[in-house]
C-alpha cells in the first residue's frame, strides 16, 4: 500500500477512463448508521485491477491517523490473494449525485469505516478474484480450479509452470458476468487479515513528508487568521479598522446548516485579518479592537448557571409530547418505568443516591482548525480542507458560491487530529467567505485560542443514579442523565426516547438491575455541543460503573465478584475475566484490618462497558502522586468480534487511553458571560511522556469462522469510555475518597 497520492477530480477522472482496458468493479461501501436503518446504499468505493498489473482501492473515508486506508487495504488483499504492498489506496471525491457514483466520499465518523466495509470489500475482491481466475482457465483452456495457485498478483498455471498476470487477464476478465456469490477463503487459511501489517503511511508522518490541511501551499497564496466574538451569541456591532500592514478584514456569518446553540443562521460572529504570512495574521487578529454586541442573556451563560439549571432538571423536566415540538428541559424515557424502579427503591434495605458531574471538553486536536481554498468567481473553487465530512463540504461550497458542482473540487487531506471536530463546517464556511471576497487563494487558519474557545464540546452532563440494595442483589435502578442535545442542535427531531447521544452507554446494559429505568433530559445550555471521541458513552459510562462500584462497596464484595454475579452476558463476562487474568486482579484486603497493618500503596480500579458494538473491560493502577492519583498500568480488554489489523488496534486503543487520561484528569471548559475561560493547553494541562503509564491491550481471538450476521465492533473510539470510571474506582480503594465530578484536577496547569 503506497502513500496516498495527490490527486484531483480531473486526474480521477481520467485515471477512471484509463481503467476501461482493466477490470473496475463498483461495491457498495455503507455510509455510517445509513445501513443499519434499512436505507439504500450509494456505491461509493471501487477495485481497480489495470493492464499494467496495478491495484487500487479507491476510499471515501477520510485518513483521521486511525489506519481505515490500509485496514480496507488489508482486507481487500485477503480474498484477492495478493500482498498489501501490491496495493494502493485513492482518496475519493465527494458529489451530492443520488445514488453516487464509485469512489465518492463518505462520514468518516463513529468507528464506522472497517466495521461498516468489511464484508463488502471481502464481496468484491472474492469476485475481482473469480473474474481473473475464470479469464485465466479461459487463456490455458483448463478450467479445473485446482490446477492454478495465486501469488504476487498472478496466477501459475501448475501443469506447465507458466504464468499469467492479474493485468495480463483485467482486459478479459472485464467481459464476464460478475459473480453473485463467489467464494470468500476460509477464515481459517487466512494470511492477511487478522496479522499485524505495516502501516504505509506512517513514514511519511515522522518524516514530516505527509501533506496535512495546514500544510498546503498555492502559489501566490494569501493567509487570514479568524477571531470570533469572544462571547458564544456575540455578533458584530461594526467592522474595525483596517490594522497597519493587514490586507483585508473580512466579516464572516454563520451560514445555514453550520450554526449551532448561539450560533444563528445569518449572525456575523467572527472577522478573518488577511495578511502575506500567517505570523503576521496572527499578530493582527490578536491585537485587533473590534466591537461586538453581545447576546441579552450573556450574563446567564456561565458554568454556575449551567449547573443550577442540570440540578434542577435532576428532578424536573416537561415529559416529552409525541409530535411536539419538545424544547430543551424535555424529559424522555429511554427504558423502563420509573414509577415501578421507585417503587423498588423506596422498598430497599438500602438505598444509594449519587450524582455524578462531567464537564464541558474541548477537542483540542494538534491540527488546528485551517481550509485552504483557490475560488474564482463564476469559474471554479478548489478547496483543501481536513475534513471528516467531504461531502458537507461540498454541498457548502454549492450553496455559498452558487457555482454547478462541476465546477467545485473537494481535496480531502490527512487530518491531524479530527475527533468530531472536523465533521463540522464552521471553518470550511469561513474560508470560502474569505476568498470570495479576496478573489485569490487564501490558507484560513484558526489560532489555538479560537480553536478552545470556539468549540463544538462533548457536552457537560449531570447524571443522578438512584439504587436500591437487597442482601446484596439490585432491586431497583433509576438512572436519569442531564445534557445538552447534540442532535437538537442540528435541527434534528428527537425520537420519543431523546438524543442517543445522551443516554449512549447507559440503556440495554447486561446487569440483573431488578427494575430499571433510564431517562434523558434534554439541557437548556445553547453553548455549542458536538460529536467528541465517544460522546455518550464517555460520560455515562462514568456514571453507570462508578455506581456499580459504589454499590459493591456498599454490599461489602469485591467489585469484580460483585460484577460478576450480576451479568447475564456472555461476551461482557468473558472480557471482565480476561481483564483480571491478565491484570491479576486479586479481592482487597478486609475493610477492618489492625491498625499495624500497612497501607497499600497501590490500588487497582475496575470498569467495564460497551459502544459501537464492541465490549472494552479496563483495569487501572494508581499510586498516590502530588494530591491525588499517579497511574502506573492500564490494562485493556477488547472484544469487537473479529480483528483486521491487530498491531493498528492496538495503537489506538493506547491512543484513546491517553485521549481518556487527559479528559479524565484535566480536561474541562468553564464559561462567564457567554465567554470560554480556558484558552489554551497551558490552561488546561496534558500527561508529559514521564507521566505515560504502561499500557497492555489484549484481544479478545475472534470467531473460528466469522457471520456476517453477526455486528463487528469499532476501535478507535474504545479506549476512552472505561477509564475514567476504572481510575475513580482504583482511587477510592486506595484513599477512601469517591470522585463523582471530572477531571480531577480542573485546577492544573501545564506549569504544574
Amino acid at each position: 500500500m503506497s502513500k496516498l497520492p495527490a490527486i484531483d477530480r480531473r486526474q480521477f477522472l481520467a485515471a477512471a477512463a484509463g481503467t476501461a482496458s482493466g477490470l473496475t468493479l463498483g461495491l457498495t461501501l455503507p455510509a455510517g448508521s445509513a445501513q443499519a436503518a434499512g436505507a439504500s446504499q450509494a456505491v461509493n468505493a471501487w477495485l481497480t485491477i489495470g493492464t499494467d498489473d496495478s491495484i487500487t482501492l479507491t476510499v471515501g473515508a477520510s485518513d483521521m491517523g486511525q489506519g481505515a486506508f490500509a485496514g480496507l487495504a488489508q482486507i481487500l488483499c485477503e480474498d484477492l490473494r495478493v500482498d498489501p504492498a501490491q496495493v494502493k489506496v485513492v482518496q475519493g471525491a465527494p458529489t451530492l449525485v443520488m445514488p453516487a457514483p464509485v469512489g465518492t466520499a463518505i462520514n468518516t465518523v463513529g468507528s464506522s469505516v472497517t466495521r461498516g466495509n468489511y464484508w463488502k470489500l471481502r464481496d468484491a475482491s472474492a469476485a475481482a478474484y473469480a473474474l481473473l481466475l475464470t479469464a485465466a482457465m479461459s487463456v490455458k483452456g483448463d478450467t479445473s480450479p485446482a490446477n492454478y495457485s495465486a501469488a504476487g498478483a498472478a496466477f501459475i498455471h501448475t501443469p506447465s509452470g507458466s504464468r499469467l498476470g492479474y493485468g495480463q487477464l483485467a482486459t478479459l476478465a472485464a467481459a464476464l458476468p460478475v459473480p453473485a456469490n463467489p467464494p470468500l477463503v476460509p477464515d481459517s487459511q487466512f494470511k492477511v487479515i487478522g496479522k499485524t501489517v505495516a502501516r504505509p503511511d506512517i513514514p511519511f508522518k515522522v518524516d514530516g513528508s505527509a501533506v496535512y490541511g495546514i500544510d498546503v501551499r498555492l502559489p501566490g497564496m494569501l493567509y487570514a487568521v479568524i477571531k470570533h466574538s469572544p462571547s458564544f451569541g456575540g455578533t458584530l456591532s461594526a467592522l474595525p479598522k483596517l490594522p497597519s500592514g493587514a490586507l483585508a478584514v473580512v466579516p464572516t456569518r454563520v451560514v445555514a446548516g453550520v450554526g449551532r446553540g448561539t450560533e444563528l443562521t445569518g449572525s456575523v460572529n467572527a472577522v478573518a485579518v488577511v495578511g502575506t504570512n500567517t505570523w503576521d495574521a496572527m499578530q493582527m487578529a490578536k491585537h485587533l479592537a473590534v466591537h461586538w454586541t453581545l447576546p441579552a442573556n450573556a450574563a446567564a451563560l456561565n458554568s454556575d448557571q449551567f449547573m443550577a439549571d442540570a440540578q434542577a432538571l435532576l428532578t424536573g423536566g416537561t415529559p416529552v409530547v409525541a409530535g411536539a415540538a419538545n424544547p430543551p428541559g424535555t424529559l424522555y424515557t429511554v427504558e423502563g418505568n420509573a414509577a415501578i424502579a421507585d417503587a423498588a427503591n423506596t422498598a430497599s434495605a438500602q438505598l444509594l443516591d449519587a450524582t455524578y458531574s462531567l464537564p464541558y471538553v474541548a477537542h483540542a486536536c494538534l491540527e488546528v482548525l485551517n481550509c485552504t481554498v483557490d475560488y474564482r468567481a463564476g469559474v471554479s473553487c478548489e478547496v483543501w480542507a481536513p475534513t471528516q465530512s467531504a461531502k458537507g463540504a461540498l454541498a457548502l461550497v454549492v450553496g455559498l458560491t452558487g457555482l454547478d458542482v462541476s465546477k467545485v473540487t473537494i481535496h480531502v487531506t490527512y487530518l491531524g487530529g479530527g475527533l468530531g471536530r472536523k465533521a463540522e463546517q464552521d471553518f470550511v464556511s469561513q474560508a470560502v467567505q474569505v476568498a470570495m471576497v479576496l478573489g485569490k487563494p487564501v490558507k484560513l487558519m484558526w489560532p489555538r485560542e479560537q480553536d478552545f474557545t470556539r468549540d463544538v464540546y462533548r457536552p457537560m452532563a449531570l447524571v443522578r443514579v438512584r439504587a436500591g440494595l437487597n442482601s446484596g442483589t439490585i432491586a431497583g435502578w433509576h438512572y436519569r442523565n442531564v445534557s445538552p442535545s447534540i442532535q437538537g442542535q442540528r435541527g434534528a427531531v428527537l425520537a420519543a426516547t431523546g438524543d442517543s447521544q445522551g443516554y449512549e452507554g447507559s440503556n440495554g446494559l447486561p446487569y440483573n438491575f431488578g427494575s430499571r429505568v433510564t431517562e434523558w433530559v434534554s439541557h437548556t445550555s445553547p453553548i455549542p455541543v458536538g460529536y467528541w471521541r465517544s460522546v455518550g458513552a464517555s460520560i455515562n459510562t462514568f456514571a453507570v460503573e462508578s455506581m456499580i462500584d459504589e454499590l459493591a462497596a456498599a454490599a461489602g464484595q469485591d467489585p469484580l465478584a460483585f460484577r460478576r454475579a450480576r451479568l447475564s452476558s456472555p461476551r461482557w463476562l468473558a472480557a471482565l475475566n480476561a481483564v483480571a487474568d491478565a491484570s491479576g486482579w486479586a479481592a482487597p484486603l478486609p475493610v477492618v484490618a489492625k491498625a499495624s497493618q500497612p497501607k497499600p500503596s497501590t490500588a487497582m480500579g475496575l470498569a467495564i462497558g460497551a459502544a459501537f458494538n464492541t465490549v472494552v473491560a479496563q483495569v487501572v493502577e494508581v499510586t498516590k502522586g502530588s494530591g491525588g492519583p499517579k497511574i502506573t498500568r492500564v490494562w485493556v480488554v477488547v472484544d469487537s468480534y473479529l480483528t483486521v489489523n491487530p498491531g493498528s488496534v492496538e495503537a489506538q486503543i493506547v491512543g484513546g487511553v491517553v485521549h481518556a487520561i487527559n479528559a479524565a484528569l484535566y480536561g474541562h471548559q468553564t464559561f462567564k458571560n457567554g465567554a470560554a475561560q480556558v484558552k489554551n493547553f497551558n490552561g488546561s494541562r496534558m500527561i508529559r511522556l514521564s507521566e505515560m503509564p504502561v499500557v497492555s491491550v489484549i484481544l479478545m481471538p475472534p470467531p473460528a469462522a466469522a457471520d456476517r450476521n453477526m455486528a463487528i465492533g469499532g476501535i478507535g473510539e474504545l479506549g476512552v469510555p472505561t477509564l475514567a470510571p476504572a481510575l475513580a474506582n482504583a482511587w477510592f480503594k486506595l484513599s477512601g475518597k469517591r470522585v463523582r465530578s471530572l477531571p480531577f484536577f480542573p485546577h492544573a496547569r501545564m506549569s504544574d
